[in-house]
């Protein structure tokens, strides 16, 4: 029988030419959610990130932090829905009151009109 080609899983992606990671890379190997995200970049720059952590991870590392990204990105949709319903109730209510102390001054000033 033939060996079995390595898969997706295990092959280590390179750089056109065969380019090895470079040993700092190699170092983020070991933990892939501790890859910095990328900074404040030119379109141009972000595309170097891109290429580096494709130099650098394999195509299940690569999956894998594009899950876990995916799944932190959901999480705080969910918490800014969270705190924008929480400040809207706060803001529901804060007008209510401002509507009860407007209608109270009226009635003040009727009151005070009256005599």
């Amino acid at each position: 029988s033939l060996p079995h080609p390595p898969t997706m899983q295990t092959r280590r992606v390179t750089a056109p030419g065969g380019l090895q990671p470079s040993p700092r890379a190699n170092s983020r190997l070991a933990n892939p959610g501790s890859l910095p995200p990328p900074p404040a970049m030119k379109p141009t720059q972000l595309s170097n990130y891109g290429q580096n952590l494709a130099r650098s991870m394999t195509i299940d590392e690569m999956r894998q932090l594009h899950r876990r990204a995916l799944s932190e990105a959901e999480a705080k949709q969910t918490e800014l829905r969270l705190v924008l319903a929480s400040r809207y109730r706060e803001l529901v209510g804060s007008s209510d009151e401002v509507t009860k102390m407007r209608e109270r001054a009226q009635e003040l000033h009727d009151l005070v009109q009256a005599l």
